[in-house]
């Protein structure tokens, strides 16, 4: 029993960090329904920047958020205004392809700069493991697990109670109506970018710290995409929920089959659940099933 609570824990602190990147993903989506790839690599470089400040010029962590977090904000309104802005009114799928292309683009920048190594970074989080009842929690993963919380809990308040929040539902809701009664949809679609692209950042910080800033990491994008899916990609909660059950299928699923089955578990498992998933419930867990009249 203990065995199966310390994989279930540990999934829970990786699906956490899916779960950030399936929000950044929902974030975009609610407000211009489109169904962004590019931003896997929002992460990447997210990281890489942070490394940039943080492991090669040696500057404190706390000041290197700082830089980090606007470079990928200034990619984030880039690719909104010179790539995606051109395509409105255009059929979503051509802006969904242009953030695939967005995304193979910036990925052989990311791996041209990388040549093939990685980059690790130096600790900047407390180190050991909290032991709790025979688990064995690493300390810096529980920090990354509460930031994920609360950073979640803040993003449902600025939706609920801020006047840019309110813009971004309504603009979510009806791009015309939303101009109608006021609101600026093209400075929504800014904010949301460089919004998202700050909370894909804090995804892409945090999974580095676990497992460095390498050539996979923009592939995380792809778990973020599965979560955004199967907890509904209108629903922040439903990106939480469905990325901690990510990670808890994929740990647990990897630790009881892999032994079995000779490895490699953990690769399929979270496409096994996104097809189950779509079997039973097409629009997410929490997706708005949205009926329109023809």
């Amino acid at each position: 029993m203990i065995g199966f609570l310390q994989q279930a824990v540990t999934g829970l602190m990786v699906g956490s960090l899916y779960a950030l990147v399936g929000a950044s993903i929902v974030l975009v989506y609610k407000s211009t329904h489109v169904v962004s790839l590019a931003h896997g690599q929002l992460v990447a470089f997210g990281a890489l920047f942070f490394w940039l400040f943080f492991g090669g010029l040696g500057l404190p962590a706390w000041i290197s958020l700082v830089p980090a977090f606007v470079l990928t904000a200034l990619i984030g309104i880039l690719i909104e205004r010179l790539a995606l802005r051109p395509l409105i009114g255009q059929p979503l799928f051509a802006a969904f392809l242009m953030t695939f292309a967005i995304f193979i683009a910036l990925e052989g920048v990311f791996v041209l700069y990388l040549k093939g190594g990685s980059r690790s970074l130096p600790a900047f989080l407390p180190a050991g493991n909290l032991t709790v009842h025979g688990l064995s929690i690493p300390i810096n993963q529980l920090i990354s697990f509460f930031v994920a919380v609360l950073l979640f809990v803040s993003l449902s308040l600025v939706f609920k109670l801020t006047k840019v929040g309110l813009g971004m539902r309504a603009t979510a809701e009806d791009h015309r109506l939303a101009q109608s009664v006021g609101v600026s949809v093209r400075n929504i679609f800014s904010y949301i970018w460089i919004l998202s692209s700050l909370v894909a950042a804090v995804g892409g910080i945090a999974t580095a710290n676990v497992m460095d800033v390498y050539y996979m990491l923009p592939y995380i994008g792809i778990n973020g995409l599965i979560v955004a899916i199967c907890g509904g990609l209108d629903s922040l909660l439903g990106a939480f929920i469905a990325g901690l059950l990510l990670g808890v299928v994929e740990n647990v699923g990897a630790g009881y089959l892999d032994p079995l089955v000779g490895g490699g578990v953990k690769d399929v498992v979270a496409y096994v659940a996104l097809l189950l998933i779509l079997l039973i419930r097409p629009y997410g867990l929490f997706g708005l099933v949205r009926i329109e009249r023809i």
